[in-house]
Parts: structure tokens; sequence; C-alpha cells
């Protein structure tokens, strides 16, 4: 569940925008085209109600003609050329409207979506704290898809629909003003009833939007955690997790649905009864002579359209509704302006930097933990030039102070001040321009090494400077191996590259920007010892002519510090040089001690007497990369999404796209008929009341050409008995309303309810699907973080749509269409078959309309996604973009992204508005035939007056519900593709599936070997990691630690060894068996992981715990004696919440060690019988790490487990019984600790370049 939103809280009333400020962000030039296409919708609507003018006319004509047949064609030909004439106006109308609507409003939400990218990258980071970056993509995904379909086409026809039903009430008040009053008296009822049906679907639209932004949050931490989740068994919990929010929307969604069926099926009942009752006036006025009977036809078509218009107001006002909310929180966000603003001019502008730090008296605590103190009046001077470092435990403040020095945070008091100036005086972006950051997750976006390099800069950067900062990083010679070398795509997360190789990259791009002031918060974590001891040496480099802030646990790295401060809960306990805090054998020289690797037995262990250890080695390049790096490009898994922004990437994508489209189900609609067996009794029941409701208005014509007659019968005819005449009419319309009750509010309640439960259904299981699948699928560039959670979001959305409104429509559509034909038939066959002629104009518009909306859905719907991944690249890193003020860059990124979606609206505004035009003006050129043809065969003889009315009024109203089906083609294409894409995933076999039946012992001994791998990444074919001379042998309950260069392959064993992949080649076995003879549940049930990069969940800190079973039934001891053997008890309790304490998004509201150490203990609940550490105490301080080492070796001997850990730090690996040397894709030494240092060879080398002393 994403953090809740402040607001969130604290509104219990659902917020919308008013309609006028949902164009708050048009141009002026958007402004004129938004006026000239109201003007034309106007056009289009009114036009219809004044063809019912001229509609009186004829029949006053026809009537006053009858008895000179000869005569009649002339008497109404004038007639019918008006008719044909007001066809092509709403011909023209129609296409100018609807193209102009499209236009502006995709130009609109292209604009809305890049203001709100703007907003979020420019807000401070306590809003983020409060704000999970799930709901931020989730919002910018379908939020703004909401507000494009509120502006758009629909915002066009509910103009045209509100001119039609206004003109129809004015030529109805022109006609007879007393008989068009008594109908205005019902309107109100009606009125109120769309009323309060809006203001309840916006309240149960906002609640069901929040919830899916939840339970896309919950998708998302899912699939950016996915080995995490795999390696635990996690996917049945996520899966529920995901279901509990689904359950939240469905609830609304089928309020939202009862809402729109009551309201619905109340509007149509007075509809109706408004019917009865102008028909029972009108016949009395007629018998009064006030009236004339043509002149209540005239009121009473234009009434009938008007309230027709009226009636399909409500769906696109949901629309319209549905946009004013979704538009709240969208404009909430663009306008909020934050107390940190890297927008802002204001701020001092110094011409130069010394470089001089000073904290004074701060004191601070993070916004979402205001009980917790972080900073306890912290006073520490810097002086320009020095290097000052940071030592102490996980939680210390070591980080946050870095943070308040980038502006991330302000102080709560005091101030800190850069050369005598309070920082907040200071110009935000100026500031963070000033510093350079390296992090200790390193972050590279999803672009080339060159491009990622160049973010560095704010200045063009010469090739010869990008090299030569390469070089000092110690990074240019692995990227000239690589294939492309600088034009390398690093992938989703730097995924391509290895941490060391990623952690370089970023020290590069530092170097890049010149920084005045280096802030390093562990720099070289991720690197292996060769690596760190070059880079180190780089930054040492770097650091001499500027200020340098460095956090770090590894204190090799920071013994040549000017200033070393040993931090413990926010305040400095010790501060001093290297050899100062040693001599006083204080916190700092246990520190130094706990992390002396042991390179002679025989030495003398002194704790008083410490002698630096000089090392005289230089590695070559050779050595550090080792080997060739064009073959071996990464041990990580990740590999997600390899999209560049050029033309060329984006069309291969596209022809990617459609070849999978050619090789998918053709009719998928099926599929979801056979997938909605729960649902079939309240479908069956949706069915039969849409044919009830689709009957509706035939039976409505039926009646009415039997009233043509009645009406021109004398009074005492009109006015008979209580059921005869005007009166037993009038008692029918009664009964045809409450049938239209009964069928438009069944068909609305039951298919939105199925709808909703389908809808909650097929996400789910689209969602399992996912979890299912082998990681080589989210490999895949397809199928990226955003793609899913975009795919999950708006293709159910699509689908559920098909369900409730498509259906119902084209149900009571066919019903109109049989029960209309068969009675235009029986009274005038030759009238019928003459204005069936049109269908094929239908048939043709609809068939075109679809194709066009085919092709655009389906390229549109790609380039969003491109464009969206883009965005939510931006936002999940902020802090490094915002630490780059790379804020403008990702805009422009988005912008260009988003050009060929853009590019693709328009060119479907063009063609897509040719078909609604034609289906907007079919209805009257139909007409304009039937008074032609109605004339001429009155002339030969071959029907009379009332067969006439009876088979044209009847088939009119019949081609006026197949004109309507336009308007929802667009719908079904949407969800038929979007269902195609569903079923894709449903029935995707994965490659290592999770359900195939195997060995499930229920303990294993431990006993695990690699045989002769073989091993490519399925994403990369061509770049091997292992040719067949991997072997690795380890026994029970050994500890077996892999060592050796970033990139040799240590971390794919892990990999292999849970199934993540399987080798092309060769054996991994447990126990002698081979892994793909296990249950795969079984196998990973035996093992427990702990990576590099901890990946903890948007939970409390014991729920993420107890992720570590697979039931999660574990005691709170069980929970709390995992938490003391991980070294993190005592801090957790000394959260204001303890246990309960949520850890925000990825575990933002913790520090790196801390959130290790959690995992840790997530890892030893699960009582693995093997344990995998990659990396696991690298985040780690040193008393951290020399304690949860000890708990871990001691649970290790107790609990009899084998463990593989992979390691840069080798104090952490020295005691374990085998230590295996990696390169080159082999293992070229092993043995113990003691043996591989008398061999003098790789490994030694390794222990004295890692050596900080010697006792």
């Amino acid at each position: 569940m994403a953090t809740e939103d402040p607001d969130k809280s604290s509104v219990k009333k659902p917020k919308s925008i008013s309609i006028v400020q949902l164009f708050r962000f048009s141009t002026p030039s958007e402004k004129l085209m938004i006026i000239a296409g109201s003007l034309f919708a106007i056009a289009a609507g009114a036009i219809q109600p004044c063809s019912i003018l001229i509609y009186g006319q004829y029949i006053s004509h026809l009537t006053a003609s009858l008895t000179n047949l000869d005569q009649l064609l002339t008497v109404t030909a004038p007639v019918i050329h008006i008719m044909a004439y007001m066809g092509t106006a709403v011909l023209v109308s129609a296409y100018l409207s609807n193209c102009l609507w499209v236009m502006t409003g995709e130009s609109q939400t292209r604009r809305i979506r890049s203001l709100y990218l703007h907003a979020v990258l420019r807000q401070d980071m306590g809003w983020f704290d409060h704000a999970g970056d799930g709901s931020l993509n989730t919002r910018l995904a379908t939020d703004t898809q909401l507000i494009q379909d509120g502006i758009s086409e629909k915002f066009g026809l509910l103009v045209t629909l509100t001119a039609q039903f206004v003109a129809g009430i004015v030529v109805a008040f022109v006609e007879g003003w007393r008989l068009a009053i008594l109908t205005l008296a019902v309107l109100p009822l009606m009125g109120t009833t769309v009323i309060v049906m809006s203001k309840f679907m916006r309240k149960y639209i906002k609640l069901s939007q929040d919830s899916y932004a939840d339970a896309g949050s919950v998708a998302e931490q899912t699939f950016n955690s996915i080995r995490t989740v795999y390696s635990f068994s996690l996917q049945s919990r996520m899966l529920a997790r995901y279901q509990v929010e689904l359950e939240k929307a469905r609830k609304m969604g089928i309020k939202r649905g009862i809402t729109i069926g009551a309201g619905f099926a109340c509007f149509m009942l007075f509809f109706f009864l408004s019917y009865a009752l102008i028909l029972w006036y009108g016949a009395k006025l007629v018998g009064e002579g006030e009236m004339t009977g043509p002149n209540v036809l005239v009121v009473f078509l234009s009434m009938m359209m008007g309230c027709l218009a009226f009636i399909r107001l409500p769906s696109n006002l949901s629309a319209v509704s549905g946009a004013c909310g979704a538009a709240f929180k969208i404009f909430e966000v663009i306008d909020r302006v934050p107390e940190i603003d890297p927008d802002s001019t204001q701020g001092i502008v110094p011409s130069s930097v010394k470089g001089a730090l000073e904290f004074s008296q701060v004191s601070f605590k993070y916004p979402t933990r205001p009980d917790l103190t972080i900073l306890k009046s912290l006073s520490l001077k810097i002086e320009p030039g020095m290097t000052v470092a940071f030592v102490g435990p996980s939680g210390s403040g070591k980080s946050t102070s870095i943070q308040l020095i980038q502006r991330f945070y302000d102080p709560l008091s005091g101030h800190l001040s850069l050369d005598g100036q309070d920082i907040k005086s200071l110009n935000v972006k100026w500031l963070r321009q000033q510093l350079g950051v390296v992090s200790q997750e390193p972050v590279l976006f999803n672009m080339s090494i060159r491009q990622n390099l160049l973010m560095g800069s704010p200045d063009e950067v010469s090739n010869e400077k990008l090299i030569e900062a390469c070089k000092e990083a110690n990074c240019h010679l692995f990227i000239t191996q690589l294939p492309q070398g600088y034009d390398t795509l690093v992938g989703d997360h730097g995924s391509m590259l290895s941490g060391g190789q990623k952690q370089r990259i970023a020290i590069a791009r530092a170097i890049l920007k010149n920084p005045s002031i280096l802030l390093l918060d562990e720099a070289t974590s991720a690197l292996d010892t060769q690596s760190e001891r070059l880079v180190q040496q780089a930054l040492d480099k770097a650091s001499a002519k500027r200020t340098t802030v460095v956090v770090a646990h590894r204190l090799s790295t920071v013994r040549n510090a000017d200033l070393i401060v040993v931090m413990d809960h926010g305040d400095i306990i010790e501060r001093g040089t290297h050899s100062d805090l040693v001599k006083q054998d204080g916190v700092y020289a246990d520190l130094v001690r706990k992390q002396a690797i042991e390179t002679n037995t025989n030495e003398d262990i002194k704790e008083l007497e410490l002698e630096e250890l000089e090392v005289q080695r230089t590695l070559t390049y050779d050595d550090l990369d080792g080997g060739d790096l064009k073959k071996i490009i990464s041990e990580k898994y990740d590999l997600k999404d390899n999209a560049t922004l050029d033309a060329y990437e984006l069309k291969l994508k596209k022809d990617k796209e459609e070849k999978k489209l050619m090789k998918r189900q053709r009719a998928p609609m099926w599929k979801v008929v056979r997938d909605m067996r729960p649902e079939w009794w309240i479908v069956l029941l949706g069915a039969l009341t849409s044919i009830i409701a689709g009957c509706i208005f035939p039976a409505y014509a039926l009646l009415f050409s039997q009233i043509i007659v009645l009406i021109s019968e004398p009074g005492h005819v009109l006015n008979g008995g209580p059921l005869q005449g005007a009166n037993l009419y009038a008692f029918i319309f009664v009964f045809l309303g409450v049938l239209a009750f009964i069928g438009f509010g069944g068909q609305n309640m039951a298919l939105e309810i199925a709808g909703e439960n389908y809808t909650k259904r097929l996400r789910a299981k689209v969602f399992g699907s996912y979890l299912k699948q082998e990681i080589g699928f989210f490999d895949d560039e397809d199928n990226n973080t955003g793609s899913l959670v975009s795919t999950l979001a708006v293709d159910a959305r699509n689908v559920n749509e098909m369900v409730t409104r498509v259906w119902g429509d084209l149900i009571a559509m066919f019903a109109t269409i049989a029960f209309g034909l068969i009675t235009a038939m029986v009274f005038s066959w030759a009238l019928t078959l003459i204005i069936l002629c049109f269908s094929p104009f239908i048939v043709c518009t609809t068939a075109y309309e679809r194709n066009v909306q085919k092709g655009f859905e389906d390229s549109t719907k790609k380039a969003n996604a491109h464009s969206g991944k883009v965005a939510g690249e931006a936002i999940r890193e902020v802090r490094t973009v915002a630490s780059l003020n790379k804020q403008a860059y990702f805009e422009e990124r988005y912008a260009k992204s988003s050009e060929r979606p853009h590019r693709l609206a328009i060119k479907k505004a063009y063609l897509s508005s040719i078909a609604y035009s034609i289906s907007k003006a079919i209805n009257i050129y139909t007409m304009a035939v039937a008074f032609y043809a109605g004339v001429r065969l009155i002339m030969d003889g071959m029907i009379d007056f009332q067969q006439m009315f009876t088979s044209m009024t009847v088939i009119m109203t019949t081609s006026e519900s197949a004109g309507r089906s336009s308007t929802f083609i667009s719908t079904f294409a949407k969800a038929k593709y979007s269902a195609i894409a569903s079923f894709d995933v449903i029935e995707r076999q994965s490659k290592i599936d999770a359900d195939l039946e195997g060995a499930e012992p229920s303990g294993v001994n431990g006993d695990i070997e690699f045989k002769d791998i073989q091993f490519r990444y399925p994403a990369r074919p061509e770049q091997v990691i292992f040719d067949g001379q991997f072997n690795l042998k380890g026994k029970a309950n050994q500890t077996i630690a892999l060592v050796g260069p970033s990139g040799c392959g240590k971390s794919t064993t892990i990999g292999m060894l849970q199934r993540w992949y399987d080798p092309l080649g060769g054996q991994v076995a447990l126990d002698s068996m081979d892994t793909k003879s296990y249950s795969l549940h079984n196998l990973r049930s035996h093992m427990a992981l702990v990576s590099q990069e901890p990946s903890l969940f948007d939970m409390t800190i014991e729920e993420n715990i107890r992720f570590g079973i697979v039931d999660g039934q574990v005691s709170t001891s069980q929970v709390e004696e995992a938490c003391r053997a991980a070294n993190i008890h005592d801090f957790i309790m000394s959260l204001p919440d303890g246990y309960a304490t949520r850890v925000g998004d990825k575990g933002s509201q913790l520090s790196g060690g801390q959130k290790q150490r959690i995992a840790i203990a997530r890892a030893l609940i699960r009582k693995p019988k093997i344990l995998l550490l990659d990396e696991a105490t690298s985040a780690l301080d040193s008393d951290s790490e020399k304690a949860v080492q000890e708990a871990i070796d001691n649970i290790l001997d107790q609990g009899g487990r084998t463990t593989i850990t992979i390691a840069h730090r080798l104090s952490t690996i020295q005691n374990a019984d085998v230590i295996c040397v990696i390169k080159e894709g082999k293992v070229v030494e092993q043995g113990t600790h003691w043996e591989l240092l008398q061999k003098e060879g790789v490994y030694s080398e390794l222990v004295k370049e890692q050596s900080l002393t010697v006792l």
C-alpha cells in the first residue's frame, strides 16, 4: 500500500474542480479552437431539433395534399431539399467539432502531463516521503487519461447534446408554449436525478481511483523487488495485498454502478411519464382548438429529441466529472510550491565558492517521523579544502547530514552555512550545482553510458574530458571493452552493469561535474577490493582541491581524512585525525580493530599499538576488470529496458510488438465470456434487461405513429373515455415508463456489478500470472516495471468498460434493430428496404472507425508506455535527479518521448472524425430520402398515410440506434486489444514453471555443486558469462565465500542456485540432485537471500520481517530474536512505534544499514538450510558488521547451514571454510584464508590491499 498522502487522511469528502478549471492550461490558440469547436458542436446539436420543424411542415403539406396526389411531390419537394441541406450542415459541423475537440484535448493533456512531471520533480523530499512514487506514477498514467477523456471528444459531445436539448426545448416553446411549460414541470425532477447521480458517481470514482493507485503502488513495489519476492516465495502474499486494494476499488465500483442504474431508471420513468402527460394535455388542447395536430407533433418530437439528448448527458457528464475529480489531485500537485524550491530564482548566487561548511546547533527530525530525533544540536566546522569523514553506526545521522547540505530537508533548529551564508539564503539550484554527490546505492538512468556521464555536467563536455574523468574513476577500460563502448545502454536501474561498474560510472559523473564540494555517501561500498583502492586514489586526487564530506563504514577509505567525526544517535562523540583517534583508544580505535584482517597467525595482538600498513602494489586495468568484458557485461540479473528516445529504437519496439500481435488470438471476447462464468447469472440478467431497454424506443415509435393518425381525428374521438383515444395511449406510455425503469435500471446495475467483479478477478489473475513468469521475462525490454504497472491499470479498465458499457449497448442495439425491422417490414416492406439502402453507409462508417481506432490504439499505447517509463524513472530516482539539477533534462526527455503519441492523436483526430460526422448526419439524410420515397409510394398507391409514418418512424428510430454505435466502437477497440494483452500474459507458459511438480523433501543436507556450467543471460545471448569451465562444489554446513572482481559472475551463481535462470549446459545440483528436479517452491524454501541492495516493502518493520516465513506465522518473540541476532532490535525499540513503524517506499524511512539489518533478520527468521549472502554486510558500519557477522556465524554453527557468501570486504569472509576466487568465468584459487595467503596469489594481494592495520 502506498504511503498515505497528507490530504487523504484529512479530507473525507472527495474533492474536484469546476469544469471551467479543467481548461486552465489551454493556450490562447487552443481557447479559440475550443470556442470554434463548441460553436460547431452547438450547430451539430441544434440542427437536429430544428429539423423537427421541417418534419412538422412536411406532415402539414402531406395531409393537406392527400386528396390531390398529383401535386403531392411538388408540395413536399422544398421541405425535402431543406432536410438534405440540414444533413450536410450537420456533417460539416460534426466533423469540425470532433476534430477540434480531439486536437485540443490531446494538446492540453500533453501539457498537463508535462506540468505534472515538472511539479513532481520540483517538490521537496519531505513531500516524497509522504507520497509513494508508485502512486505518483499511477496517477500520471491513469488520472491524466481520465482528464483527457473529459476534455476531448466527450466534452464536445456533451456540448452537442446540451445544444440538442436546449434547441428541442426552444422549438417546443415556439410551437406550443403551454404544452412545453407542462413538459418543463417534469424536467426539474429529471434534472435532480442527474445531479444526485453525478454527485455520488464523482464520490465513488474518486475513492475507486485512490484504491487503484494504492494497488498500482503494491504492483510497482513487487516488480521493482521481483527477485526478493521470488527468493522468499512471496508471490501469494503480494497477490493478497494487491487483492485487498482491488476489493476496495470493486466495492466503490459496485456502488457507482448501482448509482448509475438507479439514477438512469428513475430518469427513464420520469421521461415516459412526461410523454404521457404531454399526450394527454396535447389532445386536450387540440380538442379545445388551442393547437393543431402538427403543432402537437412538433412539440412532442422536439421534446423527445431534447430529452433523448438529456438521457445521454449522464454518460458524457460522468467522463467530465471523472476528469474534474482526477484533475483535483493532478492540479493540486501542479499548484504546490515546495518550501525548498529548485525552480525559484530567489536566493543569493555568490560569484565564487571557497567551500567552508558549518553546522551550528543543527537539530533535525524527518517529517514522517516527528517523534524521532536524528540530529541533536550538531555543531561542526569544516574549513575549505578539508576532507571530513563521518563514521559511526547506522542511523546515527551521517547520511542525514549530507542530505541537509544538499537542502533536501531543512533543519528544525540551528543553521547550516556555506562560506558564512545560511544555505537557506542561497539559491537552491545554484547550491546543488556546487555539490558533487556519489551515493551508497549508485543510480544510473536508462540511457547510454555517455549520456549518464554527461548528466554530471551542466555544460558541453568534450570527448577527451569525458574519457579523462572515466580513467580517473577507473572505468574507461571496461567501458571500451563493451560491445557499444560509451554508447552501451545501461538498462533499467543500470541493470546491464554490475554494482562496482555502476559505482565507478557514478564517480566519473561526479568528477565531470567539477564541484566545489564533494559528498561521498559510501561511494566505494559497492566496489571490489582492487577497484576500491584505485577509485579511492582517484577520489583522494579529486578531493585535493575541494571540500569533501565522506560517509564511510570502511575505515580504510577515510584514514587520510583531515578530520574524522564519530557519530552516535545524532551526536558527535569523537573527532580528530586517524592517528589521534587511534591513540585515544576509544570508539574509533575499537572500530579499527574490528575491521582488521588477520594476516599472520604468529603475530602478537596489542590492543594499544596500531601500525599503518602501506600498500606497495598498484594494479593494472587488466587486474581490475578480470577479463574480456565484451563477453561479461554484468553479474547482475536485472535487464528490464533498453529503450532510448530515438525514432529508430521506437521503430524497433513497434515492429516487435506488431509481430506479437500477429500471433495473438483473434477472438479474445469468447475467452472473456468463458472467464466470466461466476457472473453468468448476473450477465444474463443484464442481457435480458438490455433487450427490454432495446425494445423501448421502437415500441415508442410504433405508438407515436398511431398518435400521428389519432391527432388528425375529430375532438370527440381524440378525447374519448378513460381508456380510449389519447387517454389510452397516455396509459400505455406510463406502462412503457415502468418497462424502461426495469430495462435501463437492470442493464446498468447488473452489468456494472458483473464488470467490477470480473475486473477485480482479471487484474488479480494477470498480476498473479506475472508473478509466475521466470526472471528472464522481466529482463525483456517490454516488461519493465513501468510498462507492467501501466498494463495492469489500463487494460483491466478497458475490459471493464467493454463488459459494463459495450455489451449492454450492443445487446440493446440488436434488440432495437430486430424489433424495429420486423415492425417496419410488417407495415411497409418497400419503404423499409429503401431506407435500409443506407445501412451500408452505416456499416462502412462503423468499420472505418473501428480500423482507424484499432491502428491508433495500438501505436499510441506503445508510445505512451515509452514516455511513461521515462517519467517513472525520473520520479523513482528523484533524489539523484535533484542532486544533479537535471529536472529540466528529464522534462525535456519526457516531452520528446511524448511527441510520437501526440502526432498519432492529431492524425487520429482528422481520420476518426470522418466516421463520427457521417454517423451524426446519416439520420437526417435518411429522413430526407424516406420523405421522398414515402410520397412516391403513396402516389403509386402502395401504402397509405398511416403505414408510411409507422414504417418510417420505426425504421428511423432503429437507424438512430445503429448510428449511436460509433460512440462505443472506440471503447470496443480498446477493450479488445486490452483483452488480448491480458490473456497473452495469463496463457503464457513460464520457462521456469513454478507450478510444475517435483521433489519436495521436508529438509535437505545442503550439499551444492556447479558442474561444467555454461550460461548466457536470455536477453543477451551473444555474451558469454560461463563457457563450461565453471565448477564449484560445497559440502553441507560449509561457509563458501566467492570473491573476485566486479562482473566475474559471482552473483550469477546465486541466481542459478535459486533457479532464477537455468544453465544452458552443465548442472546445478543440491544434495546431488539437479535443482530442476525439485519443485520451485520447495527448492527456494530451503534458501534465504540477503542481497547487496536490500528490498523492503512499504509496510511495517514487523510485516517485512514476517515475510521471511512462507506463511508469516511466527510469534513476536521469534521476530525479536531474529532482530537481536541481526543487531537491529535495540534500534527498532527506540522508534516511537517500534516494530509497527512503517519503513516507507523502498525502505525510504531507514538508513542503508538499518534496511540491510532488517533484511538479514528477515533471512534469519526463515532458518534456511542454505543462506545466500550477496554483499550482505556491505551497507553496515564496522561495529554493526562485526556484531552481525558474529551472529550469523553463531547461528550457522548451531543450525548447521550451508552458506554461500559474496563479499568484497574480506574481513567478513576470512573464517569461511572455503574461499573461491573467481576470474574470467572460472574458479582460479580455492582454499581457506590461511591456505590462500600461503599461496601468495590473487587472494593474498587482495588481502594486502584491504588491510587497514596490522595488530
